[in-house]
């Protein structure tokens, strides 16, 4: 049942959506943050979405059990959308010339940063813990 049109068509429906409000989430926090090269807006969404992404997958979905659909809105459509991989290594690739070393600490925050992230949100999603049943 799970392969059907109907099925896939929420899963796709879910992706789009969390897409866009992750999208949306991401340029209203360039606009909020403001640095004169964008590098700590990158870095805020980046570090925030290692987490965001940990936390929705652990915790959310161990506490509410959500359906696969709600998971993939989640953590594909939004945090996907929300994180900046792409402007990240363009900045990073940017900044190469006119700074190094400002470009070496952009990475090492964005890459320690991020794994370091990761064991937070997972953490935090044990501090939810499981639904009682």
């Amino acid at each position: 049942m799970k392969n059907n049109g109907w099925y896939r068509l929420g899963q796709v429906s879910a992706v789009f959506c969390g897409g866009a409000l992750g999208g949306i989430s991401r340029y209203e926090i360039g606009n909020w943050i403001h640095s004169a090269n964008g590098l700590l807006g990158t870095s805020v969404v980046n570090l925030l979405g290692c987490f965001l992404l940990t936390f929705t997958i652990y915790g959310l979905d161990l506490r509410f059990d959500l359906p696969e659909w709600q998971i993939l809105g989640l953590g594909t459509g939004f945090v996907g959308a929300f994180t900046t991989f792409s402007t990240f290594t363009l900045q990073f690739v940017q900044g190469i010339s006119n700074n190094p070393l400002g470009s070496l600490i952009f990475l090492l925050v964005n890459l320690i940063g991020g794994m370091l992230c990761v064991p937070l949100g997972y953490l935090a999603a044990t501090r939810v813990g499981r639904r009682q049943r």
